[in-house]
Formats: structure tokens, sequence, C-alpha cells
């Protein structure tokens, strides 16, 4: 998900990006906040975005329809696709918001790439979505532990 860089060309642009990624907050996005604001991804200013497969399932399943819930996730979807589609760098680095922001939001998109097996209370059924959201927030306060990590 959140990998150190490998040594490449920008390595020193890279490095202080690393540096500076340290007192980033990481703000895990659920489906509820980008259905309310398509933008959201972009109002985070210089911090880190997450989103899980589960929020982007969730998109997935609420763009049928005529509602505006409907007409939301369809514009968070073109967006995501926007921001993806313009990407130079491996997906798995984050993807930087600040061109397809427009300068509003400097901080990086990260998209759950690999598989997350954290263990939740008992009495927290892992079927529901959101609880499958907040073993995210689990697995990534544990992997990020110098980082804020959290959820809205």
């Amino acid at each position: 998900m959140l990998r150190q860089p490998d040594g490449n060309a920008d390595e020193n642009e890279e490095k202080d990006d690393d540096a500076a990624r340290r007192w980033r907050k990481l703000f895990v996005l659920d489906t509820n906040v980008l259905m309310h604001d398509p933008t959201s991804v972009y109002r985070f200013q210089e911090h880190d975005i997450f989103l899980p497969i589960m929020t982007l399932e969730e998109l997935d399943n609420n763009k049928k329809g005529v509602s505006e819930i409907a007409r939301n996730a369809r514009q968070v979807t073109r967006t995501l696709d926007e921001i993806v589609s313009g990407m130079k760098e491996a997906i798995d680095r984050g993807i930087r918001l600040a061109e397809p922001s427009r300068q509003l939001a400097s901080g990086r998109l990260f998209l759950q790439t690999e598989a997350i097996a954290q263990e939740l209370p008992m009495n927290l059924p892992t079927a529901k979505a959101d609880n499958q959201i907040l073993a995210v927030v689990l697995h990534l306060q544990r992997r990020h532990p110098e980082r804020p990590v959290i959820l809205v």
C-alpha cells in the first residue's frame, strides 16, 4: 500500500516527499463522504487520502438510477477515473493530487491495492462493509504508527 520509494532519478524528491508525508494525516474516506461531496478527495489540502476497496465497490453499487446519490456516485467515479488516468507513477506509491485538483490539494491518493487480513473484535461481523473499512483503518494504523490515520 504505502511503500517506500525505490532508488531512481527522482530519489531526492521522493525522500523529501516521504519526510513530509510523516507529518501528514492519512484520511480514510467512507463511501458516504464521497457521495455527499463528489470532489471531497480534493478537500484535505496537504494530507493524504486512502480509499478502501469496499468504498470503491459501494460507489459502484450506487451508480444506477437517477437519484442524487446515483448522480454523485457517477461523478465520484468520473473524478477518480480522471485522477488515475493522468497518473505518471506506480499506483501503490500514491497518486499526486496537485495537478488533477488544480493545486487545491497537495497530498496523495492511495487506493487499496492488496488484500488486508485484519482481525476485528469478535462482536463486529466481517461481512459488513463498514466493519471491513474499520479493518482497513486498523491495518493502516498498525502499518504506519508515525502517522495519524483518521476515518472520515
